[in-house]
């Protein structure tokens, strides 16, 4: 009984110095409002701008296709043209792949647009 006890106390005290990450949606995405993306450093990642300027980074639901970042990507909204964790992830190229969302956090210009994000691992 005791060994559990200590095993939670390990990890809460290993993660506490790093406050999660919040989840948020990007609203009026509908109609152009994600205007620029970049891969990421793993193929289950991609960063988008939406029309203020603000970069997030998307977590796909599993590895999209590894395709140049001048290819289309197409998304889908609810009805209210606000993309969220339910949104799908499509590209032109490989129009029978869809990728999932499976998270949207937000975040620093990726280093390719001029930024000084860090890689997360």
């Amino acid at each position: 009984m005791l060994l559990p006890i200590l095993t939670a106390a390990l990890i809460q005290t290993a993660t506490a110095g790093t406050p999660p990450e919040k989840e948020t949606v990007i609203s009026y995405a509908g109609n152009g409002g994600l205007r620029d993306w970049e891969h990421g450093p793993t193929r289950d990642v991609l960063f988008v701008r939406d029309r203020t300027e603000r970069w997030y980074r998307v977590t796909t639901s599993g590895p999209c296709p590894r395709i140049g970042n001048l290819d289309t990507l197409t998304y889908t909204t609810d009805s209210n043209g606000v993309f969220d964790r339910f949104s799908r992830i499509r590209f032109l190229r490989y129009p029978n792949v869809t990728c999932g969302v499976k998270s949207i956090v937000s975040t620093a210009t990726p280093p390719s647009k001029g930024g000084k994000l860090a890689a997360k691992r």
